[in-house]
Parts: structure tokens; C-alpha cells; sequence
């Protein structure tokens, strides 16, 4: 009975780290969200001083991903380099990342968990074995993760900014300006991912790169459904002759109407995703703990159970 009961607490155990975790990692993806809306709105003073911090902790891992990324990119295992690269524009380069770097970032938090983990199994400690396969597994697998949780939240914001900026433009555009010149003035007046995306389009037509080519390179660099409607009027605006103005303003009521089915569809889907996670996490986690007190209390005290006499 005694080796089956500490399998049992084993198993407990594991069940409850692993718990934890996930609710580690829900926490981390709210506290995330809302820094990037307070940041949207400028209403937090204390946001600067996070970002600092998480640059302070970011640029040594960075510089050491620059130094490793020549000799990892040897080892490209079953990562996709094309799509890193790709990723990588879509998240806006963030601190400076290269697709080599990135790879050189994986190899950095794989190889320092895995030694952090064969230190920790030569201490004897406890799950040493599941600690040595998940850390270095994390490690390679977090830059992937990363990067693609910041290529989808630049996308998100630029949607959500995509209607002010609009009314912005169409705006300017009503008073006389031209197009060009009204989007280096509200670009001026923004910041943000959508300011950056045309920011750069300016800089391509000041190259002389045509107007179709650099709308084409927006949606390469980009998956935001609102970017891509606002491109496609603009070239069929141009070639059919219609006012830019007007597609503006009715490109932004458009988008207004859509974001209000999207906070309809999101708020009918919080529901069932709340019920599956009390299904899945909280209900077998109370289970679990009611079954092991019981199971507890019937070995440490089978009298009140009636079972002392199997004990």
C-alpha cells in the first residue's frame, strides 16, 4: 500500500504543478493584453517603466541569440526559416529580432534549461526526470511562441486603430489635401503598428516604388482583414475613378459596424469557453483534491470509516 500512495501523492502532485502552470500561463496572457491597452490609450504612467524592464531582461538574451545565430543556423532541426522570417515582419521586428537571431534565441533558453535541468537532477530533486524533458522542450519552443503571439496582437491592434485613422484621413483629405501628404500628416499625429505600416508605404513612394507594388507589400507584411479591405478599395477606388475621401469615410463606418459583430460574436463564445475550461481544469481539479483527502483520510484514520480492520 505504502509504494501505491506515494505513486499516488506523486501523481497529485503533477496534476497540481501542472495546473498551476496553466494558470500561470492565463495570467501572463491577461497582464499582457492589458498592458498593450493601457499602452493604446496612455493612460497608465507606469507603462514605461515595465517596458524598460522587460527590455533590461530581453537585451541580454537577444545579444547572446546575435552570437549564437550564425553557428545555430547550422542546426535548423523542424523550424521553418521562411516562416520565421515571415512572423517576424508581421510582429514588427520587435527588439531588433532577425529570423537567424531568432534561431539563435531558441538554442540560448534550450540549452540554458537543459542545464539548469541536469543541475537540477543531480540535486536529487524531485520529478527530475520530467523537469530534464519539458525545460529544454520550453526553451526551444518559446521563441516560436512568442513571436507569433506578438505578430498577432500587432495585427489586432492595427484593426482596432484602423477606424480613427480613417476618419482621420478622409478628414484631411476634405480639406484640400492630397493623399500622400495626408497620410505623412496623420501618421505624423499617430503612433502605433498602423502608423509604422504607413510610414514605410511613404517611404517606398518616395523611392519610386509604384503605388499597386507598395500596396501589395502592406499585405505582405500584414494579415489584418481591415488593412486588407482598405487596400483593395484604394487600387479599385483609383481604377474606377471614385473619390478617395468618400472610401475612406465609408470604409471606417463599415469597419465600425464590424467591430461591433465582433465584440457580439466574442462575447456569445466566452461562454462555452468558460464552461470548457471549468470542465477540463477547475471540475477534475476539485476531484481530484476531494478524492485524495478522502483517500488520505482512510489511511490515516480507517476508525472513522468503519475499516480499521483492514488497516
Amino acid at each position: 500500500m505504502g509504494q501505491y500512495f506515494e505513486v499516488l501523492v506523486q501523481l497529485l502532485v503533477v496534476i497540481t504543478l501542472i495546473l498551476i502552470f496553466i494558470g500561470f500561463i492565463f495570467t501572463w496572457f491577461y497582464i499582457a493584453k492589458k498592458d498593450k491597452l493601457l499602452n493604446h490609450l496612455k493612460t497608465d504612467s507606469s507603462f514605461k517603466n515595465k517596458t524598460s524592464l522587460q527590455e533590461r531582461i530581453w537585451t541580454p538574451l537577444i545579444k547572446a541569440a546575435e552570437y549564437v545565430g550564425p553557428t545555430a543556423k547550422k542546426y535548423k532541426l523542424m523550424f521553418d526559416y521562411e516562416k520565421d522570417e515571415v512572423m517576424i515582419v508581421r510582429a514588427g521586428n520587435p527588439l531588433g529580432l532577425r529570423a537567424e537571431s531568432l534561431h539563435g534565441l531558441r538554442f540560448v533558453l534550450g540549452m540554458g534549461l537543459l542545464f539548469f535541468a541536469i543541475i537540477y537532477s543531480f540535486l536529487g530533486m524531485p520529478f527530475a526526470l520530467l523537469v530534464l524533458f519539458i525545460f529544454p522542450l520550453f526553451g526551444f519552443s518559446f521563441p516560436s511562441l512568442w513571436i507569433m503571439y506578438q505578430a498577432k496582437e500587432r495585427q489586432e491592434i492595427i484593426s482596432t486603430s484602423m477606424p480613427d485613422f480613417l476618419d482621420t484621413v478622409s478628414i484631411t483629405l476634405q480639406a484640400g489635401v492630397s493623399l500622400d501628404a495626408a497620410l505623412r500628416q496623420v501618421t505624423n499625429q499617430m503612433d502605433g503598428p498602423l502608423s509604422e505600416e504607413i510610414q514605410r508605404f511613404n517611404r517606398e513612394i518616395d523611392l519610386g516604388v509604384p503605388r499597386r507594388q507598395a500596396y501589395q507589400h502592406i499585405l505582405d507584411r500584414n494579415t489584418a482583414k481591415e488593412l486588407e479591405m482598405l487596400v483593395n478599395s484604394l487600387v479599385q477606388g483609383s481604377d474606377l475613378g471614385v473619390s478617395v475621401a468618400t472610401t475612406f469615410r465609408v470604409q471606417a463606418e463599415d469597419l465600425r459596424s464590424m467591430r461591433g459583430y465582433k465584440a457580439k460574436e466574442k462575447a456569445a463564445k466566452a461562454s462555452p469557453q468558460v464552461t470548457l475550461v471549468t470542465t477540463f481544469l477547475v471540475a477534475p481539479a476539485v476531484f481530484v483534491l476531494i478524492i485524495g483527502l478522502l483517500f488520505l483520510n482512510i489511511m490515516y484514520n480507517p476508525a472513522s470509516f468503519g475499516l480499521d480492520s483492514f488497516f
